[in-house]
């Protein structure tokens, strides 16, 4: 009875097992989905990162030009065009003076007036032989003089107005105010610090290089900076001071940028190449693998990866040079690459 029972346990067995087989997927797993970048051949350097500061082209401090009272001032963080008011200053004594003056020219002008007819009058009495040369003559002194008294008067005049308008505190150029030193209600006398200026969208990036790399240092160079933010932007160095300004023998050197939104005062670090660029081949640092063994990447042939063992080199920003079993034009796997297996298909998501 055993040995019938076993027997047709077998007979079940050998029936599972095709139907078991049947069972299996067929076909293997389904195309692993990556994303890719193309590997070239790019000018690169040896960086080297030097902290720097940004700085507004053109700080000033505006001082009061006359005394008075301060009226008004620009508030602080405001923008201003060239010539703009950015202050007022009040001083009563100032209309006493022009009505003194106004005063001053119209007697000067009706005497002038006087003279003058006077003279006509003189000329046609001395044709007449009524009047002598010698009243002639007195009446021209007479009228020097006070043609004389006129134009003072107008100069005092014209000297007058000039300092009004310096009670208008005006812009020296683009910019905006950065601090008050005064305050309204307050009284200034003639040259006291009233407010600080800055020149706006006029940026100039400060760094000091150390000496050894002065070859690096030429006006026109291309480099790039990175805020505290990390984004990165492109300068290039309109000057420098062609000598070791200090103990540590380092070279002052000036840099612009036309991208915006770097602030004045800001802390900065710039990328400043160590040599000459050397064109290499380059791929984005995230087609790297890394492994204890080395570092490896994956270039996708016919939507096949092909594992690549390669050795790294100079790294610039997002790209890293690279030497191994692959070319310039080739597809390297970027997303997707931590989990890829060697000859795996896979499915470009990113391509166009």
């Amino acid at each position: 009875m055993r040995q019938l029972l076993d027997k047709k346990m077998w007979i079940g067995l050998l029936m599972i097992v095709p139907t078991l087989g049947l069972a299996q997927p067929q076909g293997g797993p389904p195309p692993a989905p990556v994303q890719v970048a193309v590997a070239s051949n790019t000018q690169i350097a040896p960086i080297r990162e030097i902290p720097g500061f940004t700085k507004a082209r053109y700080i000033t401090t505006i001082k009061a030009e006359s005394s008075g009272r301060i009226v008004d001032l620009a508030d602080i963080g405001s923008q201003h065009e060239v010539s703009a008011a950015l202050g007022l200053i009040a001083d009563n004594e100032y209309a006493l003076r022009i009505e003194e003056l106004q005063n001053a020219i119209n007697n000067a002008q009706a005497s002038v007036d006087f003279l003058r007819q006077e003279s006509e009058r003189l000329q046609t009495l001395y044709q007449r032989k009524l009047a002598s040369s010698t009243d002639i003559d007195k009446n021209d002194s007479d009228l020097k003089i006070a043609r004389g008294d006129l134009a003072q008067a107008r100069a005092r005049y014209q000297q007058l107005q000039d300092e009004i308008t310096k009670l208008t505190v005006s812009a020296p150029f683009t910019g905006f105010v950065s601090a008050h030193h005064s305050q309204p209600g307050q009284w200034v006398n003639e040259g006291q610090d009233l407010l600080e200026y800055m020149s706006s969208g006029e940026l100039e990036i400060v760094v000091n290089v150390p000496l050894q790399y002065k070859s690096q240092v030429q006006v026109g160079a291309q480099w790039q900076l990175r805020d505290q933010a990390g984004t990165l932007y492109q300068a290039e160095i309109t000057g420098f001071v062609p000598a070791a300004t200090s103990n540590s023998r380092q070279i002052r050197v000036q840099l612009a940028t036309q991208d915006g939104g770097l602030f004045a005062g800001e802390a900065i670090t710039v990328l400043m190449p160590e040599a000459a660029p050397q064109e290499l081949l380059v791929i984005p640092r995230d087609a790297l693998v890394l492994r204890r063994q080395g570092a490896h990447i994956f270039v996708i042939n016919d939507a096949v990866a092909r594992r690549v063992a390669v050795t790294t080199g100079l790294a610039q920003g997002d790209l890293i040079a690279v030497s191994g079993d692959l070319q310039a034009g080739d597809q390297v796997v970027t997303r997707g690459n931590e989990r890829l297996r060697n000859q795996q298909t896979v499915q470009i998501l990113n391509e166009k």
